[in-house]
C-alpha cells in the first residue's frame, strides 16, 4: 500500500466535484489514472475513520473507530514479532471486560461497498 504526506484542504475541495482529482499534483493519482486508465472520477459516499494509537501493556495498539451511514465498527491492529501472545492478551482483555469482538472479514473499503456492517 502506498502512502503519501497531502493537503487535507485540497482532497476536501474535491467532494462537490470530484473531477477536480485530475488536476491534483499526487503521486498515488497519477499512478492510478496511468495504471488504470482513468479518465474521470466520480464521488459515492465515504466514511469517517479516526485512528488512536496506545501503548498498552508493552505492545502499541493502532486502534480504528470506522463511521458508516449504516453504522459504526472498531478495529484493532498491533504490528509484533510476537502475533500469538499479542492476540492472546487483547482476546483476554475483550472477555474480561464484556466486549463482542470478531476478527476482520473484510476491508473497511469493502464493508463501505457492501452498505452494511459484517455480521459477527
Amino acid at each position: 500500500m502506498e502512502y503519501e504526506e497531502s493537503d487535507p484542504a485540497i482532497f476536501k475541495a474535491c467532494l462537490d466535484d470530484p473531477q477536480k482529482l485530475m488536476q491534483v499534483d499526487s503521486r498515488v493519482l497519477r499512478k492510478v489514472k496511468e495504471e488504470f486508465g482513468v479518465k474521470r472520477f466520480v464521488g459515492f459516499g465515504g466514511f469517517r475513520n479516526v485512528r488512536n494509537v496506545y501503548n498498552w501493556n508493552g505492545v502499541i495498539l493502532e486502534v480504528d473507530e470506522a463511521k458508516f451511514e449504516f453504522g459504526e465498527m472498531y478495529e484493532v491492529e498491533c504490528e509484533t514479532s510476537e502475533p500469538e501472545r499479542v492476540k492472546k492478551m487483547i482476546e483476554e482483555f475483550f472477555t474480561e471486560n464484556g466486549i463482542e469482538y470478531s476478527y476482520s472479514v473484510m476491508s473497511k473499503f469493502a464493508v463501505f461497498r457492501a452498505g452494511e456492517l459484517p455480521l459477527s
